[in-house]
């Protein structure tokens, strides 16, 4: 056997060639982005109320969801967007938030800011969100709020979602901080819920570097949103209720803007994205096609009615029955040893997090919470938890074919060799 027949692990010739990151996030500014930034630089590098290009950001960001939202405010994380929008939907002690077992924790983390509580539900094994039948048998006479993620960029089950909140007379927040593009049956997500949040940091389609966007229609939503993060100016000239626009000075009491040089940046980012998009949907279509084949994968499952829009990373199933029961860590290792970019995804069950599961509230010392979901309450959550790999969101094509033919091979390679790695696991375990 050659160097090239055998795994990588075992001392073979690696299936990728290409040094690893693979995934170079975010690009490079070009030349009128950089320029912008040093024009604001001697304007103003501090905003005050949504004139310059915090305002046209947010402009651009409602034509971006098509009118499908009447307003935009911009805060300076995705964190910070949720937490006012938690606010502005009348979280409080004594609500209960329902939301998925299996995301990152800031869609939730800020319920626990103001009080509230949350309750996980599983998710749907298809959309890897909040599944509809989860969600009604976790709700509590408590339940004011329903958290809807669309996890790694795939949309949930809206209509489903929507009539069992307006059944219950439940106000929907959508986290789209993984979904910026994505549309539900043609229409964007983001324009569904009560308010949305879209998370601009670094790593998403859309970027500022740091920063987040809550995009509403109702507008008592709109003006507590402002008041929260944004007192004076905005405050004065953006509040529509004249009880609220007594706040003005003070806002409620917190500064959450954001700068108008992440602002810059993500709109140069908005502006990329439909060329963006098509690149990775050419690259993550092909990937997909490619490991169909695979025995020990189950490729991304994209439902006929949806659209992924930005992707967030490729995310297959890892099925070990299929490869001799090798572990996930193992298949990660001897994969990395072909030269892929791959691993498990980052976040874990919220149920498995001291923030959550601990019995009081971390903010306010002696406040006992409710526990989140109990252990093996959500097997959805816990198989995706347990299963999902991690690939990166391929951009360039088709500059990336290449490298992505290699990815295939490499899964393949260790498909051939499966009873190789197999021995080496069993060797492993006995050392």
């Amino acid at each position: 056997m050659t160097t090239l027949d055998r795994l990588a692990l075992l001392g073979g010739t690696p299936a990728v060639e290409q040094p690893r990151p693979h995934e170079v996030w975010p690009p490079p500014a070009d030349e009128a982005e950089l320029s912008e930034l040093a024009a604001q630089r001697d304007t103003d590098i501090s905003i005050k109320g949504n004139s310059g290009p915090i305002g046209r950001l947010e402009a651009d960001f409602l034509a971006f969801l098509d009118g499908g939202a009447r307003y935009a405010v911009t805060f300076n994380s995705g964190t910070s967007a949720l937490l006012a929008a938690y606010f502005a939907l009348g979280v409080r002690e004594g609500v209960d938030v329902v939301g998925p077992a299996l995301t990152y924790h800031a869609a939730l983390s800020p319920v626990f800011a103001l009080r509230g509580d949350v309750v996980l539900a599983d998710i749907d094994p298809a959309t890897r969100g909040l599944a509809p039948r989860a969600l009604e048998a976790a709700l509590t006479e408590h339940t004011r709020v329903v958290t809807v993620v669309h996890q790694w960029g795939h949309p949930c089950d809206m209509d489903a979602i929507l009539r069992i909140a307006e059944r219950h007379g439940l106000r929907v927040l959508e986290d789209c901080s993984h979904a910026h593009g994505s549309r539900y049956k043609g229409r964007p997500v983001g324009t569904f819920g009560d308010a949305a949040v879209f998370s601009l940091q670094a790593n998403k389609a859309v970027y500022a570097g740091e920063g987040g966007i809550l995009v509403t229609s109702d507008p008592g939503v709109h003006d507590r949103a402002v008041l929260l993060g944004h007192y004076r100016d905005r405050s004065r000239d953006a509040v529509l209720d004249e009880d609220l626009r007594a706040h003005w000075v003070t806002g409620f009491g917190l500064k959450l803007r954001m700068s108008p040089f992440n602002a810059i940046v993500a709109r140069h980012a908005l502006a990329a994205f439909p060329a963006r998009k098509e690149a990775r949907h050419r690259c993550l279509r092909h990937l997909g096609e490619q490991l169909a084949d695979v025995p020990y994968l189950e490729p991304v499952h994209v439902a006929g009615h949806v659209d992924m829009g930005a992707w967030y990373g490729y995310k297959p199933l890892y099925r070990p029955e299929a490869l001799g029961g090798v572990p996930r860590s193992v298949l990660i290792e001897a994969l990395r040893a072909e030269g892929m970019e791959v691993g498990a995804p980052s976040g874990p069950r919220l149920s498995t997090l001291p923030l959550y599961a601990g019995p009081d509230n971390p903010l306010f010392p002696g406040t006992p919470k409710k526990g989140a979901a109990e252990k093996g309450a959500a097997p959805h959550a816990e198989h995706v938890e347990r299963h999902a790999l991690s690939l990166p969101t391929f951009t360039d094509w088709p500059d990336d074919k290449h490298l992505i033919d290699q990815y295939a091979e490499a899964f393949r390679k260790i498909a051939r060799h499966r009873d190789a790695l197999v021995a080496y696991t069993a060797e492993r375990r006995t050392r």
